[in-house]
């Protein structure tokens, strides 16, 4: 058997050379693509994977919108004002239960009376009291920002009312 020559090889070379700069050639069988991409796939780490899935449908949102929620969701995203929401509710909660704690520590140390006097129990209170009116202060603040924010006023957020609020602490 003859060795190729050196211009047999260097035309070899050159055309293994442009077959690599040349575009890829569109398939002719679509099918076998799809298997092939589908038997390289790794189903055994896809998120959610074991979890069922959520087919629950929003009647009050078009399928569009509904559509592009799921996916941001899924990926992990949210809207700016949906997060800015969660972050109100959970500071309402824990200025709340910040004050019904220090209501219920003034409770205590007023029937037990376990310092030396009333003004102590009761300057610890008003503190507690004052503290609040300023988270409440604060968080309304956040509440207006947040209310410009949303796309409709069925989501906005309603002001805290210090008075309803000390209200059910007999003050």
């Amino acid at each position: 058997m003859e060795e190729p020559t050196h211009s047999e090889r260097k035309e070899a070379a050159r055309r293994h050379y442009h077959q690599d700069d040349a575009p890829p050639r569109l398939p002719t069988d679509w099918q076998s693509l799809i298997e092939e991409q589908i038997a390289r796939l790794d189903t055994d780490n896809l998120p959610g994977k074991g979890k069922p899935l959520n087919l629950a449908r929003n009647p009050y949102v078009s399928e569009a919108d509904e559509l592009a929620h799921g996916l941001l969701k899924n990926a992990g995203f949210t809207l700016p004002w949906i997060d800015d929401s969660r972050r109100i509710d959970t500071a309402v909660a824990a200025a709340r239960a910040k004050l019904a704690a220090a209501h219920a520590d003034y409770l205590t140390a007023r029937d037990a009376e376990m310092c030396s006097g009333p003004q102590w129990i009761e300057g610890l209170w008003l503190r507690a009291v004052q503290d609040f009116r300023g988270q409440v202060e604060q968080l309304n603040r956040q509440i207006r920002d947040f209310n410009l924010k949303v796309p409709t006023l069925q989501l906005h957020q309603l002001a805290l009312k210090i008075e309803d609020e000390l209200a059910m602490y007999g003050e």
